[in-house]
């Protein structure tokens, strides 16, 4: 018995089945959300922003900072524009969007790298394992080109494109994510709680850090806002790629991830530096920076003029005995 014949060719939905259907319009409308939350953040953010550039000259840690959500912008745009057309070749811009989302995924990551070489300061072994872990963290994340320019076809010839094959490299770029911020949130809370043993240790981690000092506090608190947010969709997005599911349910969440990682990285590297310029700012108290050291962390009091930043994007203070560099 042959199929019935087609009322509306125009109409690209007609070509599929409704529960394919519905997971399409679904994914084309969640993507939609995204890119509206996205430039909400970025908008609301720009005298935030602008203070940062006042701070210091360039740097890799600033180029991150600036190129982290931009990329997953351009991600989401090209994202939408394979839902609604009209595209001309669904491979190349589906390559687009597997480039903006490693591009955006490795600038986040290495803001929360940063955080490591902070607290780990002179520890130049630990630092250099939790440099190759990002490093294979990118490699890995580039597991998102296998397959993708030809497993995006058109839907018949409505100009309109839906991802028709799954990929078993898929897993391996969802899953390096979560490995690496779950070990680097780890070892920070470890190394933040176990200096201040006699602030309460392992017990600051259920009290919100209120026992600890400002900047460790900011810190660890910042720690878990990141990682506490964001592990739970990159755990389902994962998930969703081990499942039998069709291929547009499996990176149904691909663009939400990696926006809010993104988000989530530049809002807490940002607090943490403007919260670092304005603590104490007031009058008669002095202002602090973030001291980290191999064996503690501790609020380092400044002269009311501060310094110029680092090279790497952290502040200037060799002038204080106390340590040589803050890196964050």
């Amino acid at each position: 018995m042959s199929s019935p014949p087609i009322l509306n060719p125009d109409v690209y939905l007609n070509y599929l089945i409704p529960s394919i259907a519905s997971q399409y319009e679904l994914n084309r409308n969640m993507t939609l959300a995204t890119l509206g939350a996205l430039i909400w953040d970025i908008l609301s953010s720009i005298p935030s922003d602008y203070r940062l550039m006042q701070m210091g000259r360039a740097s890799v840690v600033l180029f991150a900072y600036f190129v982290a959500r931009p990329a997953s912008m351009v991600m989401v745009l090209l994202a939408i524009l394979l839902f609604t057309g009209p595209v001309l070749h669904c491979g190349a811009v589906a390559l687009g969007v597997a480039t903006c989302q490693v591009v955006s995924s490795a600038a986040a990551s290495y803001l929360f790298l940063k955080r490591v070489h902070a607290v780990y300061f002179g520890n130049k072994v630990l630092q250099h394992i939790f440099n190759f872990l990002w490093l294979v963290g990118v490699g890995t994340s580039c597991a998102v080109f296998a397959g993708v320019y030809y497993s995006s076809l058109e839907i018949a010839d409505t100009k309109h494109c839906i991802r028709r094959r799954g990929s078993s490299a898929l897993e391996i770029a969802f899953m390096d994510p979560v490995l690496f911020d779950t070990l680097v949130y780890f070892a920070i809370t470890h190394k933040i709680l176990i200096t201040h043993t006699t602030r309460g240790g392992w017990r600051a981690l259920f009290r919100g850090g209120r026992v600890l000092p400002h900047f460790s506090r900011a810190v660890l608190q910042g720690g878990q806002q990141y990682y506490l947010i964001t592990i739970g969709i990159t755990l389902t997005r994962f998930a969703l790629s081990l499942s039998p599911a069709s291929p547009t349910l499996q990176v149904i969440l691909s663009s939400p991830a990696v926006s809010l990682t993104s988000v989530m990285a530049c809002r807490v590297h940002r607090n943490l530096i403007i919260q670092s310029m304005d603590n104490g700012g007031g009058s008669g108290m002095e202002r602090k920076i973030p001291g980290f050291s191999d064996t503690q962390v501790v609020d380092i009091p400044l002269p009311r003029k501060l310094g110029p930043m680092s090279p790497d994007g952290g502040y200037d203070v060799r002038h204080d005995s106390a340590i040589s560099e803050a890196e964050v």
